[in-house]
């Protein structure tokens, strides 16, 4: 009862603290032009003029030169730039998709003629001075069923109803411009037939540059590109023509004389964005984003790297940031349903070329990391199932090897697991070594990966407490649990672009702790806990190791959790039982229903706390705590525990993760646990020696469970989470099988050994 008095009162403590900290959300202040009613025709404009965005499907920075593109290029040395995840509802975001993405500011969807196929938006109906787009209320409504609940025209509206209007130039900004209706007021079929007067009635102008996807992608209704291509961009047929082809580079060069024509028509105070909206052929990559102007608060954004909440990255924004952007930019509200915060900017470089590069080698790594992940996730099942079997066969041959042999084989398969276990930490180390900036970082990657794995495992094994049973695993535990302690609260740097981490391109997390690493950490922190426990209890210290596991796991609770720091919701439920029943072990208290439930309640109270606090703050300030707060409290929350309870079902379906979590837990309780001469498994005299290893094992065993269920990442969780216990157990075993051998044949002095540590424990 002592120890449930004390979590109590730590719980109450740490709210009513949170409560203290956090500052109301202040009333927001009205809009320059409230007083023009909505619609009405007096209605005043912008304070800082007009503004516009130019979108170019395929636009990146490794295309943009003094050479090829000299106005884009002054422009940028002008402006606040970065690269741009143009993640969409889809994988593969099409010119429509990215189109429709900034008219919702969330993530949409185009209704695709053939399955993965791109195709040009296709051209508005004109209506006087204005346009139409046809089946704009078919595409509304299919993204209104999507998991996203994308609503089209929402930008639209929000000028509209704020006295202003649009101008849309090109079919692509007619998707982005039009209200919900399919409206736009003011269309311009393409750069050549604008004229200023154009620009100078409208608020916003949505300009689309398509020269790029046009040397790929089929017209509407299916046929050939300009230049011939095959239908899908030459996934079925054409090649694309790669980046500094002649072709490439003369559609690159009209984009640049077509920016410009915009940017001499356009008034001193006007705010400029140039985004590459989605892809142009292929698969999608960081495209280039920069912004010009004023700014609503008077900063301006001139010279420095773009960044937003949304992403928490200097240098990195997103496109559903784009619809909030413009809406600020005018001195509007976010508009109800805009998913996306403001860009903003910080320092860069001064010279424009070593910030284009910085920005450049960024979208190598995520594109490396990209283009790797599926083999890398190959490459880790048949390494840990290939542990597996060698590990099987060792030990069932045991008995018909000399000592010295067998001593071998047993230090080796040590050796390998400790390798194993230390591999997905060394993903995050090895972005300590600028590997994207190698010549060939495709190679250069795993080598690092392999490298830094080799050190740990050198560490692990080289001193003398390499003759414990459980030093080397909490030494690699506790590698793991420090390397993403640290790396949670200076960024998370490590985890992005990381084989096990996440990518910006994939665009499902920008900052905090991803869920991957999640299973890392927390089977990595349970098994440290129990490592020190063991050390402790074997002197005595029982209530030392409960304090410690106290501390230490309140600690990862808490960086877990914050907003800010790991802002991972599913983390903090997932982790509370596991977390539970270790301490409980360790302080040798019997583990009922009754405390897992308690925990459980006191871990979702707690978490609904923070994210109310968080909903508290501004909006451009919140986490995805605060942002699933509001849609929860407006009853908006469906769709999105829809989509992550599909995405968690719908992990079953990576076979290779469903193999290798398999393959561990027959490892684990069919192999280890089997019965040998002593009459247990081997697993079983492990926790004679070190009755601590089950507290930590079972620990991250319930864990990976929880994980499994409130994770959208589902399978991945318990697949990781094994990945690293159970090769840190087969250390343990290794230990076991040298010391006293095959049938159990120790010296006495050993076996006095042995009783000894198992009563002190």
């Amino acid at each position: 009862m002592a120890l449930r008095g004390v979590l109590v009162r730590a719980a109450v403590a740490c709210a009513v603290l949170a409560v203290l900290a956090v500052p109301a959300v202040p009333a927001a202040p009205a809009p320059a032009h409230a007083a023009g009613a909505a619609g009405a025709p007096g209605a005043q404009r912008p304070p800082h003029g007009p503004v516009v965005l130019i979108g170019v499907p395929g636009l990146r920075w490794a295309e943009i030169d003094p050479g090829v593109t000299p106005r884009l290029w002054r422009l940028a040395d002008r402006s606040a730039i970065g690269d741009m995840s143009i993640r969409s509802a889809t994988s593969r975001t099409c010119p429509v998709d990215g189109w429709l993405t900034v008219s919702a500011g969330e993530r949409a969807l185009s209704e695709r003629r053939r399955h993965f196929v791109c195709e040009l938006p296709e051209p508005p109906r004109r209506e006087g001075a204005g346009a139409r787009v046809p089946g704009f209320a078919e595409l509304a409504a299919a993204n209104a069923d999507s998991p996203y609940a994308a609503r089209v025209g929402l930008l639209g509206d929000a000028v509209r109803a704020a006295g202003g209007e649009t101008l849309a130039v090109g079919p692509g900004a007619a998707l982005a411009a039009a209200d919900a209706r399919g409206r736009v007021p003011r269309y311009v079929p393409d750069v050549h037939a604008l004229d200023r007067a154009d620009l100078a009635g409208a608020w916003l102008t949505a300009v689309d540059l398509d020269d790029l996807a046009d040397l790929y992608l089929a017209p509407p209704g299916g046929g050939h590109g300009a230049d011939g291509g095959a239908e899908d961009g030459g996934a079925a047929g054409q090649t694309p023509v790669p980046v500094g082809g002649s072709h490439r580079l003369a559609a690159l060069a009209r984009v640049d004389a077509q920016v410009g024509r915009v940017l001499d028509l356009l008034p001193p105070t006007a705010t400029v964005a140039v985004a590459g909206i989605s892809v142009d052929t292929g698969e999608s990559e960081l495209n280039a984003a920069l912004l010009h102007g004023p700014g609503p608060d008077g900063a301006g954004h001139h010279g420095g790297f773009l960044t937003s909440e949304s992403t928490r990255r200097t240098g990195l924004v997103t496109l559903t940031d784009v619809t909030t952007t413009l809406t600020r930019s005018l001195e509007l509200p976010a508009p109800p349903g805009a998913v996306g915060r403001a860009w903003s900017q910080r320092e860069r470089p001064p010279e424009l070329a070593e910030a284009v590069a910085d920005l450049v080698g960024f979208n190598t790594a995520a594109q490396v990391v990209e283009s790797l992940m599926a083999g890398f996730f190959s490459l880790l099942v048949a390494v840990q199932l290939l542990i597996y079997a060698a590990a099987a066969v060792t030990l069932k041959r045991l008995g018909r090897r000399d000592r010295h042999t067998r001593d071998a084989a047993l230090t080796l398969t040590r050796v390998v697991a400790l390798g194993g276990a230390a591999f997905p930490v060394s993903s995050y180390l090895a972005n300590l070594i600028p590997w994207w900036r190698a010549p060939a970082p495709e190679l250069a990657l795993p080598a690092c990966v392999l490298l830094v794995d080799a050190a740990v495992v050198a560490a692990a094994t080289a001193g003398p407490w390499r003759r414990e049973i459980l030093a080397p695993m909490t030494a690699v535990a506790g590698v793991t649990t420090a390397v993403l302690f640290v790396d949670m609260c200076t960024g998370a740097n490590l985890q992005l672009n990381s084989p096990t981490g996440y990518t910006p391109i994939v665009g499902g997390r920008f900052y905090g702790l991803g869920n991957i690493a999640f299973a890392t950490f927390a089977t990595g922190m349970l098994m440290t806990v129990a490592g020190i426990a063991h050390a402790l209890i074997a002197r005595g210290r029982r209530r030392w190791a409960v304090a410690a596991a106290l501390v230490i796991g309140a600690a990862t609770v808490f960086v877990i959790g914050w907003p800010g720091l790991g802002t991972d919701f599913g983390g903090v439920m997932a982790l509370a039982p596991g977390l539970t029943v270790t301490v409980l072990m360790i302080a040798g208290r019997r583990v009922t229903t009754g405390w897992l439930l308690g925990v459980g309640a006191a871990a979702a109270a707690l978490l609904g706390l923070m994210a109310y606090l968080d909903y508290r703050r501004p909006p451009t300030e919140r986490s995805h705590f605060g942002q699933f707060a509001g849609q929860v409290l407006q009853g908006e929350a469906g769709p999105v525990l829809t989509r992550k309870l599909d995405a968690m079902l719908g992990s079953l379906g990576n076979w290779q993760l469903t193999l290798l979590a398999a393959g561990a837990l027959v490892f684990l309780f069919a192999v280890l646990n089997s019965p040998t001469n002593w009459r247990m498994g081997t697993l079983q005299r492990a926790y004679e020696h070190a009755p601590m290893l089950r507290a930590g094992l079972t620990g991250s065993l319930l864990t990976a469970v929880a994980g499994f269920v409130v994770n959208d990442s589902g399978i991945a969780i318990p697949a990781l989470a094994l990945t690293v216990a159970v090769p840190l157990t087969l250390s343990a075993c290794t230990w076991v099988l040298r010391r006293e051998g095959p049938r159990g044949g120790a010296s006495a002095p050993d076996r006095a050994g042995a009783g000894a540590d198992a009563a002190r424990a």
